[in-house]
């Protein structure tokens, strides 16, 4: 199965989603600060930091334009110039949780665990009413391999909201990884009660129920990952390699047409493909996809192995 961006320790949190440093302007006086919201939620991230850096020097003391210009720094990975901005509007709003949650994810992003882990415990004690500061405290502890406390700090967060489909998600990334799958399941089922439309909670109980074992049930979580999400070159892929594994390769094959139908360059759906017409000896069938995979990749090891395996069906 191919992994979604779930299961590895990744940042759980994005910048902008906890912050409202990119609400709009409070001041309607400081042209640049609107301009920079609207450029930003048009996604124009480049023109927005030029404009957010127009903000702070136009109002030097505003937290807002300071925190917007910090998460931004963030988003295009200049942490050190996000830092400052924060911890100057820190200095200028120090009871602004948002902040700290921002100042603990820039610092986590440093591999700075202490200082991550201090901001966002700072963040929890001005708003412990909202769940994505203990979410932030949770990825902190994460990035410091304390688990206990990680996992403390989620089920605190989900205490607060129950449907806080992205702090859910979270804590049962962490049960799969520590291989508590059980536990991992039920936090999966409880996200996907949360939002029924969850194309990562089914596919991340697929992934489980396949470490289980139980490649049906996988199967049945999948089938609902691509129903819900038609255009998803990961969910067919991922429901291909299911029905791989159970060598039903007449099914696998209109999965693996679909992904790459989704996203025409991916090789390993070519490769797939050209592997499952070769099970079913379809041998022309199989020499197109081979052939296909290999104008879809510069991996010149994985070129020969193609060859390789081109040569070898054709004997």
């Amino acid at each position: 199965m191919s992994a979604r961006a779930v299961f590895p320790l990744v940042m759980a949190l994005s910048f902008s989603s906890l912050t409202a440093g990119h609400a709009q302007a409070a001041r309607s006086d400081n042209k640049y600060l609107v301009e920079a919201d609207r450029a930003y939620y048009q996604g124009k991230i480049d023109q927005s930091l030029a404009l957010y850096e127009q903000a702070v020097q136009f109002e030097p003391a505003n937290p807002s334009a300071l925190i917007s210009l910090g998460v931004t720094y963030a988003e295009k990975g200049m942490y050190d110039k996000a830092a400052e901005k924060l911890q100057r509007a820190a200095e200028l709003a120090p009871k602004r949780a948002e902040v700290y949650v921002n100042l603990s994810l820039v610092y986590g992003e440093k591999k700075d665990n202490d200082r991550a882990i201090a901001f966002a415990q700072k963040a929890v004690v001005l708003d412990g009413g909202n769940s994505s500061t203990h979410h932030t405290l949770g990825v902190a502890y994460e990035g410091a391999g304390q688990t206990a406390k990680a996992i403390e700090a989620y089920k605190k967060g989900i205490a607060v909201d129950g449907k806080n489909i992205e702090l859910l998600l979270t804590l049962g990334n962490l049960y799969s990884r520590e291989r508590r799958l059980d536990e991992a399941i039920a936090t999966y089922e409880r996200a996907l009660e949360a939002d029924p439309k969850s194309v990562f909670a089914c596919s991340n109980l697929a992934y489980v129920y396949q470490e289980k074992g139980d490649d049906a049930k996988a199967v049945t979580y999948l089938e609902k990952a691509t129903r819900l999400a038609p255009g998803d070159e990961v969910a067919w892929y991922d429901l291909g390699q299911a029905y791989t594994r159970q060598n039903q390769h007449d099914k696998a094959i209109p999965c693996y047409q679909r992904a790459l139908e989704a996203n025409p360059k991916s090789y390993k759906a070519s490769l797939s493909l050209a592997m499952a017409y070769e099970q079913k000896r379809d041998l022309e069938k199989s020499a197109e996809y081979y052939t296909k995979t290999l104008s879809l990749t510069d991996n010149p090891r994985l070129k020969e192995a193609i060859l390789k395996q081109i040569t070898r069906s054709a004997e």
